[in-house]
């Protein structure tokens, strides 16, 4: 129940800046609308993962930690278009899914793909596995303990 209050919350939120206007009868509509929304879609799931206290407490690490990540993939970028390193094993590499949920393999793929040097090409379901581009595949077994270790570190702890 909570989820769908906080849902519509948020939805009114947004459907009032689109709008820009907080009018009574412009929060009574959206209200009503995201309501509706929020209710249509809520379903009842089981507890996974932290507590939202918990993962809110972890988000900044996550985030500094995205940063960094970023800044790391930059630099290996700017390094092969500038010449410093030449273009030598470019490929894809299956990464297992392991106990990511769907909303963790969401976010694990939308974090990825911030840094140009990898690049998400496709969450495979049936196969267990994500798969990911990369400048550099070279050491796959090293490429997929580093995305298990930062799953099991950062990414987890704020989405399961």
């Amino acid at each position: 129940m909570t989820r769908v209050v906080l849902a519509t919350v948020a939805l009114t939120i947004v459907y009032l800046l689109v709008l820009t206007s907080v009018h009574p009868g412009d929060v009574a509509v959206g209200a009503v609308l995201s309501a509706a929304i929020a209710a249509a879609f809520a379903r009842p799931t089981a507890h996974v993962g932290p507590s939202l206290p918990r993962r809110l407490a972890a988000a900044p690490a996550f985030a500094l930690a995205t940063l960094a990540d970023m800044v790391r993939g930059n630099w290996h970028v700017a390094l092969y278009v500038l010449g410093g390193r030449r273009l030598e094993s470019p490929g894809v590499v299956a990464i297992p899914r392991g106990e990511r949920t769907a909303a963790g393999v969401a976010a694990w793929g939308y974090i990825t793909a911030i840094s140009p040097d990898e690049i998400v090409l496709e969450a495979d379901d049936e196969r267990g596995v994500l798969l990911v581009h990369l400048l550099d595949a070279r050491d796959v077994p090293a490429i997929r303990a580093r995305h298990e270790r930062t799953y099991e570190r950062r990414h987890r702890r704020v989405f399961p």
